[in-house]
């Protein structure tokens, strides 16, 4: 494989991670793709002679609402054809992210170009970013983990890292193509919507409830939780604004819907974080964005809504809040970059 070859390939993954983190309003901190400096280079790299230095490939930045601080998420791009995706490729990708994060949390270098607020409570977390490049990847990715004997990973305790997997990209572009289409249709706005975060026991949300992003382990959960303002959008045989959709959630849900009861923890949810309940009668759209939905899903859906009626004792309010959802499933798609397509590319 050329120079020129690999560098497109590796390309792909940033391509992709633009397109999908956006809608989350993650933002990208400081320069891409420029290495730092080590300054534990006793523990990190003791038999190096030269210089030692960690890669950055991007920083993303949010607001987590529970933590009430920012998280910067050093990431690793990774683009693998399905048969480089193995243990041992997984381990070096995050021993080496491991080590990273340990020195940007001591490095003035990486202090300098990426934390620019200097007076905002932060942490930083790293994250690996494994995208499939040719789509043939169709194995569950944590699999890979049970070869795994427990070898030293340079991970510390007080360190986090995401994995974000093909499995998942696919699930995060799902959802962006599904938002831009209903925004073309009219029923989603462009800006006015939110990730809904339930007030917790021991965690209350904090932040411009209207601004809120959403938080890495958000994008890796069951369900996304969106509350959207009213839909305003231009007609133009009326040459004016015009409401053309009101306001509500929207839910894009990963599961397969293959049990009934998968769908009633769901209502539980939605009763707990007080959706179910609201007097304003908002909409509630679940968009089902699974790969594989199960053939009985639509059945498995509205045998929960009998049986959770039931259960409240045939409260009739509730049951035409339920029966009022609208479920549909989402077409898959995948990201489409081609190593040969960005070789057209012109400056």
């Amino acid at each position: 494989m050329s120079g020129g070859e690999t560098e497109k390939i590796a390309r792909l993954a940033e391509l992709v991670s633009n397109d999908i983190f956006s809608f989350f309003r993650w933002k990208k901190e400081g320069p891409a793709n420029l290495n730092f400096g080590c300054v534990k280079k006793e523990t990190h790299a003791p038999l190096k002679k030269s210089e030692h230095t960690h890669p950055t490939d991007v920083v993303f930045k949010y607001a987590d609402p529970y933590l009430n601080k920012a998280v910067y998420l050093h990431t690793d791009l990774k683009s693998y054809a399905v048969g480089s995706i193995t243990m041992d490729s997984i381990k070096k990708a995050l021993k080496s992210l491991g080590k990273t994060i340990d020195c940007a949390r001591a490095s003035p270098e990486w202090q300098t170009r990426y934390h620019l607020a200097k007076r905002e409570k932060y942490e930083v977390r790293g994250m690996l970013f494994v995208f499939n490049h040719d789509d043939e990847y169709d194995k569950n990715f944590y699999d890979h983990f049970k070869d795994y004997k427990g070898e030293n990973l340079h991970i510390k305790d007080s360190q986090q890292i995401h994995v974000v997997e093909p499995s998942l990209i696919n699930y995060l572009n799902t959802l962006q193509v599904d938002v831009n289409n209903l925004r073309a249709k009219g029923t989603f706005p462009k800006d006015n919507y939110t990730f809904y975060y339930p007030d917790l026991v021991l965690h209350k949300a904090s932040g411009e409830y209207w601004e809120r992003a959403a938080t890495a382990e958000l994008i890796a959960s069951p369900y996304m939780i969106i509350h959207h303002k009213q839909v305003i959008s231009y007609c133009e045989k009326a040459k004016a604004l015009a409401e053309t959709y009101s306001e509500g959630f929207l839910i894009y849900y990963r599961r397969d819907g293959s049990s009934e009861i998968e769908f009633r923890y769901l209502f539980d949810a939605l009763s707990r974080f007080q959706i179910l309940n609201a007097n304003k009668g908002l909409k509630i759209r679940i968009r089902v964005a699974n790969r594989n939905p199960h053939s009985s899903i639509l059945s498995n859906f509205n045998a929960a809504i009998n049986s959770y009626v039931t259960e409240w004792g045939e409260d009739e309010n509730r049951k035409l809040k339920l029966q009022a959802i609208e479920l549909d499933i989402v077409n898959h798609a995948i990201p489409n970059y081609k190593p040969e397509a960005i070789g057209w590319e012109r400056d």
